[in-house]
């Protein structure tokens, strides 16, 4: 019975070799042919790759994920593509040989009843062979799929390149935003001095002195600062009488102790994009 429904097997003029890549090595896997006085070892030599013919009802995926399971044991890979194709004329008639690039993951190849050796092999040591070990058909194999590795390594370094590129222009696009929100810094702390001044003036003019038009210059040009300041996102720090001294946004002129609280504001800080550019000096007890 098993024979009957392996030649049936061969009438499907369709068959499927699997070349398995193991990236660590950089080598590929050769099965020898365990029947010497076979069709297959006299025509095509001693070596193939894993895989055979289809059963009836089978679909591509499913004749190749059984003919790997029953000539290599149940071991982890990933299917590449076709890489190539094989045509032969055997006692069983025409074949079309579809030749598939797999890779190597993890776990043991075990040997079936239909081969005696297995062997990983570079593509230098398949190429450069003389001894005709390895036939035509395999070296041709192997050089595609030698090919197709570095078309695809070349993609991904591609990929990876590009990749990079993009993180490099989004890192640029960041550090210039940063720049620029900080590069008004020296300017915006030589206007601050002046905010001071006028603070400072505006805070000696005696309460019958504030509707002068004079005064109400002062503070016009005070108010036009503070607007400068408000547009370059430098917002003032929100400090009070009272409030608990806080050494991250205040700078305490006198006091001692743990427990110290704001007694007066000698000088408004100032946060620029929400870091501290200048603390609020402050009087503490």
């Amino acid at each position: 019975m098993q024979k009957e429904e392996k030649k049936d097997r061969y009438q499907v003029p369709i068959a499927q070799k699997v070349i398995f890549y193991d990236p660590k090595q950089n080598k590929f896997l050769l099965a020898k042919v365990k029947n010497k006085d076979g069709w297959y070892y006299k025509n095509l030599g001693p070596w193939e790759f894993l895989g055979g013919g289809f059963d009836e009802g089978e679909t591509l995926s499913d004749s190749l994920e059984r003919e790997i399971e029953e000539e290599g044991g149940n071991f982890k890979y990933k299917v590449l593509g076709i890489i190539n194709t094989n045509e032969y004329v055997s006692s069983f008639g025409y074949k079309i040989v579809l030749i598939y690039l797999a890779e190597y993951l993890d776990g043991n190849i075990t040997m079936s009843q239909e081969h005696s050796e297995f062997r990983w092999l570079t593509f230098e040591e398949i190429e450069n062979d003389s001894s005709n070990e390895y036939r035509d058909w395999i070296k041709s194999a192997i050089k595609k799929a030698h090919e197709y590795l570095e078309r695809k390594n070349a993609l991904d370094s591609w990929k990876r390149c590009q990749a990079d590129f993009e993180n490099y222009k989004k890192s640029q696009a960041e550090h210039q935003e940063e720049f620029r929100k900080y590069a008004k810094m020296d300017v915006i702390e030589q206007i601050l001095p002046v905010v001071d001044n006028f603070e400072m003036s505006l805070a000696h003019v005696p309460e019958k002195s504030k509707e002068n038009k004079w005064v109400e210059g002062i503070v016009y040009i005070k108010k036009q600062l503070e607007d400068v300041l408000k547009q370059n996102d430098i917002e003032e720090i929100q400090v009070k009488t009272g409030d608990k001294f806080d050494p991250e946004i205040h700078e305490a002129i006198g006091g001692e102790g743990k427990k110290q609280v704001i007694k007066k504001i000698i000088q408004k800080g100032y946060k620029l994009n929400g870091r501290i550019m200048r603390a609020a000096r402050v009087e503490v007890e």
